[in-house]
């Protein structure tokens, strides 16, 4: 059967949109999960993506060999139906809570520039209930177009500031904010942190694939651009890490000195990234919800988001702060049995 190299570029991008969210984009996932070791966050994230490749690895093949329609099959075959039945709420309980950070993320963008909060949380929300009237075309078609756009930016943005940090990173001691802490229980946490959302995603697309070479493909272009990303991203941070505690966004700690047009522009890679992350969390979501409501999955997403505007009031940092940390955990044990999974003695 012919391998189409096509459908593993599409899925690759799908990789690296359900990644990169307000987060990653924003430099303070890879901040508090890497830079604040120092130098040894490098190595941090070769072993976050290894894992991350691994377990994309797990979730597609599952997803061809079984043709899952949703994460809820997939969680089946790993755990068993009546560990899955406890961890289906969950799953679901994570992708909403995720949505609604993204939701509030586009609030904060565009109170950044003095806009309305409310607004910017309204335009997160059409937007992404727009993309669910293509189904999985639409996430697949959306992730193609942006994510090569939004990822030459931020490596642009990243080269620049590892340019001109060269002059004065002699004069600078990169004192690492974790010093007695090892980088690998961080970067463990990392990788298990973002599963939920790829495991929602990837687990739609099992009929879309044809060959298992391009399960292979797909996630090694996805995480090798993830690991590069990551990687420029990290080294920039650390060139500035004197300046990082006065910035609640580090990527505007790089753009201090940037004109209000390029300023404008990586505010927008700020909103899409946030913007792709929640399509890729709600569309998870509805595709598991369709079971059980029989509603069209546009018409679930419209009624998800009017539940989450208003949720959104509570603010970016408030629910960051109070939920990233207590996900990172509580997937540490998921991320295992998929981890174990090749394994088992059952496929």
């Amino acid at each position: 059967m012919r391998i189409d190299l096509g459908q593993s570029f599409r899925i690759g991008m799908t990789i690296v949109g359900t990644t990169i969210g307000a987060g990653f984009a924003s430099g303070r996932e890879i901040w508090e999960f890497f830079g604040s070791y120092g130098e040894e966050g490098r190595f941090g994230i070769l072993l976050s993506m290894a894992l991350y490749f691994a377990v994309s690895v797990i979730i597609l093949h599952i997803g061809w060999k079984k043709r899952t329609q949703h994460y809820s099959e997939v969680l089946r075959a790993v755990i068993g139906p009546r560990m899955a039945r406890y961890f289906d709420g969950y799953v679901i309980l994570s992708l909403l809570t995720s949505v609604l950070v993204m939701v509030a993320g586009s609030g904060a963008t565009l109170e950044q520039w003095n806009g309305s909060f409310t607004l910017g949380t309204l335009l997160m929300a059409a937007a992404v209930v727009l993309v669910l009237f293509f189904d999985l075309k639409g996430i697949l078609s959306l992730n193609t177009a942006l994510m090569p756009t939004l990822a030459a930016i931020l490596i642009i943005v990243c080269l620049q500031a590892l340019w001109s940090g060269g002059e004065t990173a002699g004069l600078i001691e990169n004192e690492p904010e974790n010093p007695l802490l090892p980088v690998w229980p961080s970067a463990i946490t990392y990788a298990a942190f973002n599963m939920v959302s790829l495991l929602a995603v990837l687990s739609t697309m099992g009929s879309q694939i044809r060959h298992p070479a391009e399960i292979w493909i797909a996630c090694l272009l996805g995480v090798s651009c993830l690991a590069v990303l990551a990687g420029l991203y990290n080294a920039s941070l650390l060139q500035v890490s004197h300046l990082i505690s006065q910035y609640n966004i580090p990527l505007f700690a790089l753009i201090r000195d940037y004109s209000t047009i390029w300023n404008l522009t990586i505010s927008l890679v700020l909103w899409f990234a946030i913007y792709t992350t929640a399509v890729s969390n709600m569309h998870g979501l509805v595709f598991r919800l369709a079971d059980r409501f029989p509603l069209p999955r546009w018409a679930a997403g419209l009624v998800i988001m009017a539940v989450l505007v208003p949720l959104s009031q509570w603010g970016f940092v408030p629910l960051v702060q109070f939920l990233y940390p207590l996900y990172g955990v509580l997937n540490l044990f998921l991320f295992t049995l998929f981890l174990l999974y090749p394994f088992s003695e059952e496929r």
